[in-house]
């Protein structure tokens, strides 16, 4: 019987802090990131006027698991019918964490570098076949803080328009995944004390227990 009354102590604890490390879990399904990007376009494999740039993102949040914004592919206009062709012309952007929650993260795995290469022709400033061609992101999953992210593009090919459409303006959208805790997900020193102070409990509980048997 005493046996029986220990295993379901154990079980108790052992359940207790499940629960606490699924509760802390859960207060880290989402996070606000603040990032900002940087962009450059090469000029390798560019016949005629550079026109094509990129505009970066400076300090700006988002609340992940979601969607955002890498920056923006711009074209320039030419005059009439003047032409300007990329072939495989490479492009680089650059996504840096600066804080998550409001706070510096430590670790801090970015930036993280993602390119790809240009290809496709600008006539006049009506005209655009231009296509931007994202390369497979070398590091995708990177630590901030205690959070495990996972950054995906949106779409791995994306149509530049031209100038007089949106403003020359084409937006890359990357996606970013989060999860709670370090790869080997460590409990958090609180959760660590909790089922600590839960054993303690059930120490005490044993020895109430084997007294009133002694008495009886």
């Amino acid at each position: 019987m005493r046996r029986t009354h220990e295993l379901t102590g154990l079980r108790t604890a052992v359940v207790a802090l499940g629960l606490v490390i699924a509760s802390t879990s859960a207060a880290q399904a989402s996070a606000l990131v603040n990032y900002s990007t940087s962009g450059s376009i090469d000029s390798t494999g560019v016949t005629g006027a550079g026109v094509i740039s990129f505009i970066p993102v400076a300090n700006s949040n988002f609340t992940a698991p979601s969607q955002f914004s890498l920056g923006e592919f711009q074209v320039a206009g030419l005059l009439g019918t003047q032409t300007t062709t990329y072939d495989n012309t490479p492009f680089h952007i650059t996504y840096l964490v600066n804080s998550v929650d409001g706070t510096a993260p430590s670790p801090n795995e970015t930036p993280i570098q993602i390119s790809g290469v240009l290809n496709g022709s600008i006539t006049g400033g009506s005209q655009s076949s231009v296509e931007a061609t994202f390369d497979p992101i070398g590091t995708p999953t990177f630590l901030t803080g205690d959070i495990q992210n996972t950054l995906t593009i949106k779409n791995n090919s994306l149509d530049l328009v031209p100038s007089t459409t949106s403003g020359g303006r084409t937006t890359a959208q990357a996606r970013l995944d989060i999860a709670p805790g370090t790869p080997s997900n460590t409990p958090e020193p609180t959760s660590i004390a909790l089922f600590v102070t839960a054993l303690g409990g059930l120490g005490l509980r044993q020895r109430l227990l084997r007294n009133k048997q002694r008495m009886a």
